[in-house]
């Protein structure tokens, strides 16, 4: 997935925020609630929180990615203001992920911009924006270490 609003809260009731909001979530997870599925007795959630996916744009196309959520913050508004109004809500964000494209070689740096329209909307919305950077590779990197045994987040 690539572009993600999650909103999360210690106290927050993800239950009452959907049923008012009216928002669908693709992902819930509550406090309390093993952060790891396959492992039930691994540490908990510290917080409540809801996923929705903004954009289903791959990690290499940013300007999709944002042209999806820029449509996305548009079209919900009115159900998205009730992330300001909910006073359980510890953050709102929208996370970016992308690719890697530095190479050293053909790419010696990266520069990513969000344009200002996504930025007032977001900032409207109070939501903050997170761009998470992975490795063309990643998939071969997880799956690398699943077999090795070693730990599995990247």
């Amino acid at each position: 997935m690539s572009c993600i609003l999650t909103i999360a809260g210690k106290n927050f009731d993800v239950d009452t925020f959907i049923s008012v909001s009216k928002l669908k979530p693709y992902k819930i997870s509550y406090k309390g609630q093993p952060k790891f599925k396959t492992k039930p007795n691994s540490e908990k959630l510290s917080r409540s929180l809801l996923s929705i996916q903004t954009s289903k744009a791959g990690f290499n196309n940013l300007n999709k990615q944002i042209s999806d959520t820029v449509r996305y913050l548009k079209r919900n508004k009115d159900k998205l203001t009730h992330i300001a109004l909910t006073k359980e809500i510890d953050h709102a964000i929208l996370d970016f992920g992308i690719d890697l494209r530095i190479d050293r070689e053909k790419v010696l740096y990266q520069s990513d911009t969000f344009p200002n329209e996504l930025l007032k909307l977001a900032g409207d919305l109070k939501l903050d924006i997170e761009l998470s950077i992975y490795p063309v590779d990643m998939q071969e990197i997880l799956e690398r270490r699943t077999k090795e045994g070693s730990p599995k987040s990247a």
